[in-house]
Order: C-alpha cells, then structure tokens, then sequence
C-alpha cells in the first residue's frame, strides 16, 4: 500500500475568488458623443436666427482718390433677444473689392458720416444708419446760427460719457471702435434707442436728418 505524501511542488497560482472577481472587472467604455453635421447646421440656423449681423466702418478720407481709399470694420453681431453684442470678424485697412466680399452677408452698415462713403462702396441698397446724423438734435452743438450742427464723433462720444485716453490716436481702427461704443449707448438713450432699434428690428435706414 502506496503511502499519502504531499507534493514538494507547490503551486503559485493563486485562485481568486468570485467577489474578487468582480472587484477587478474592467470598467465599461464611455460612450462618444458624436456631434453630426445636422446638428451643427442646427446650431448655425439658430444663431443666425437669434442675432443679427451689423459691420461698423472708417474710411480713410486722408487719401487723394476716394475710390482707392483703405476701409477698417468690424463685423458685429446683436442678439435680438438679449441686445448683447458679439465681436465677430474684422477687417483691417482693405480695399472696395475685398470690403465687398467681406460685407456680402450683411444687410445692416453703420458709420460716422455715411454721406461720405455710401457712394464710395454701392451701398445704396443696404441698410445704413449714421451716427452723426443721428445725433445732431440729441447732442445739440449749436452753429454760428444758433442751428444744431453735425456733431464730431469725439463730441458725441463726450456726450454719452465714453471715456478715453487723451493721448488716443483717432486711427480707422479707433474710429470704427468709438463708433460702435456711441451706438451701445445711444440704445440706452430715451431718444437714441428709438432711432437704432428701428434700424435694427424695423430695418429703417437713417443717413439723413432725423
């Protein structure tokens, strides 16, 4: 009869348990979101919907032939909802040609006299509003006449609080900035609001007196 001994080799693997197990389970992968193309159209249909695109411009009237002269903008968006603004797109000193495909999907222009350069860039059709005309019985500057004048755009900024620096370079970047901040304030205004919300909402030009 054949004696019991244990093994001298003794295994080194070690068995887990069922609970053990468990505990070392690999965790399940997250799942991707994945944004399609509809989705993105969506989101582009409701911004278009919700704002509404403004380019603010300078042109640089210091030049001998207007038809060649340099134009700054920047494009703005207003949310019709809210009234906040949105910067955009900006266009640095630019030509007719370059303005022109750079405005192409924009109805609404504002400047500080437009009479000067709607001709200049064909945008009789489009929808304008001038922040100099605008102002001209809201600031009330009076001429050697005793008449309400056209207002300079530092004079009308001065009107409505805007602060800035003395040593501030009035280039076509400044002006167009200066123009857009008149125009926030002139939303506030009792009497300038009426004039930009038309323009805005009503889609009602103002480059004329008012």
């Amino acid at each position: 009869m054949k004696s019991s001994k244990k093994s001298k080799y003794i295994s080194k693997v070690k068995v887990r348990s069922s609970s053990e197990r468990k505990l070392h389970q690999p965790k399940p992968i997250a799942k991707k979101t994945i944004i399609t193309s509809k989705k993105i159209d969506s989101e582009i249909e409701k911004i278009s919907k919700d704002y509404k695109k403004i380019i603010f411009y300078t042109i640089d009237t210091t030049s001998s032939f207007l038809e060649e002269s340099n134009i700054t903008a920047i494009k703005m968006g207003f949310n019709l909802k809210t009234g906040e603004f949105i910067r955009l797109e900006d266009f640095h000193d630019g030509k007719k040609e370059a303005f022109k495909i750079f405005s192409n999907d924009v109805e609404h222009f504002v400047s500080h006299n437009i009479k000067l350069s709607e001709n200049i860039l064909n945008l009789n059709q489009r929808i304008q509003f001038c922040t100099m005309i605008t102002n001209i019985n809201i600031v009330e500057i009076k001429n050697s006449n005793g008449r309400n004048r056209w207002p300079k755009l530092l004079e009308v900024s001065k009107y409505y609080g805007i602060k800035s620096n003395n040593d501030l370079v009035l280039n076509n970047l400044n002006i167009t900035k200066l123009t857009i901040q008149v125009f926030q304030k002139m939303l506030k205004h009792p009497k300038g609001s009426i004039y930009v919300r038309d323009f805005i909402f009503n889609n009602k030009s103002y480059k004329t007196e008012v």
